[in-house]
């Protein structure tokens, strides 16, 4: 069995995310979020600089930017296609979308059977 060692619970989620690059930005998806950061699914690994922006588009709900860093990243077969893969840490996040993205994770946690 797994031991957690986040801080913070995640739960799933599948929000778009638009990676900024320095050639333009890249359109993503996020596999699962916390207050403190996510991850993150494109189609290409983005050159980044050392923080970067990612705008997070929750489904029926404004948008989240947030200025990241990146944890850990990889290439990975998912469903039988080739992504790339990213940890980010939030670096950078307003006090009322860092609270929006708690009472997400909060409904989330309350709502599943103990």
């Amino acid at each position: 069995m797994d031991i957690e060692t986040r801080l913070h619970p995640r739960i799933l989620v599948n929000w778009y995310a638009f990676i900024k690059t320095f050639q333009g930005s890249i359109t993503g998806k996020t596999k699962d979020i916390s207050v403190d950061g996510a991850c993150i699914f494109s189609p290409m690994e983005p050159e980044l600089g050392q923080n970067f922006t990612i705008i997070l588009k929750p489904p029926g709900a404004k948008s989240i930017p947030v200025i990241a860093k990146l944890v850990w990243s990889d290439n990975l077969d998912i469903d039988d296609k080739a992504v790339f893969g990213m940890g980010i840490r939030f670096m950078a996040i307003s006090p009322e979308n860092r609270q929006y993205i708690a009472s997400l994770v909060e409904k989330e946690r309350s709502d599943q059977p103990s």
